[in-house]
């Protein structure tokens, strides 16, 4: 009986650590997401959000790159925090990417086609894909 015990102890053990689910990551309430997916041939180091609302500038998300300077490689992804307090409810918002192709920020390029969308009361996470095979190509998918 003890055997049986422990072996499905083991058992159990083992299968709560091997499962295929991926964590979903959920926004704070008040907040939302935006996931960058980089699916480009050129090297990127960086993004760069800004928003407006009615033709105004609102803000932006300070930009974004990895501690250590180091590639966002093609298939990586992204996410800055926004917050909804900083919107005007119920009006279409547009984002402008910035993609920084230097190091340090030292090259930029800012997509010609921006995002346009209306931000929804609900914590969400918005998912864009940066495409393109070089700097003059830069798009959204």
């Amino acid at each position: 009986m003890k055997q049986t015990l422990l072996i499905s102890f083991i058992l159990l053990l083992f299968l709560s650590g091997c499962n295929r689910y991926v964590v979903a990551d959920i926004p704070a309430e008040g907040t939302f997401h935006m996931t960058l997916i980089n699916n480009t041939d050129i090297d990127v180091y960086g993004y760069e959000v800004s928003y407006s609302q009615d033709g105004t500038r609102r803000g932006g998300s300070g930009g974004g790159q990895y501690a250590d300077n180091s590639k966002i490689k093609k298939g990586d992804t992204f996410t800055l925090d926004f917050n909804q307090v900083n919107f005007l409810p119920d009006k279409e918002v547009t984002f402008v990417i910035t993609v920084f192709t230097g190091k340090h920020q030292t090259e930029k390029v800012t997509l010609s086609s921006p995002v346009t969308t209306m931000v929804s009361n609900l914590e969400s996470t918005y998912y864009v894909k940066i495409v393109g095979e070089n700097k003059e190509e830069l798009s959204i998918n």
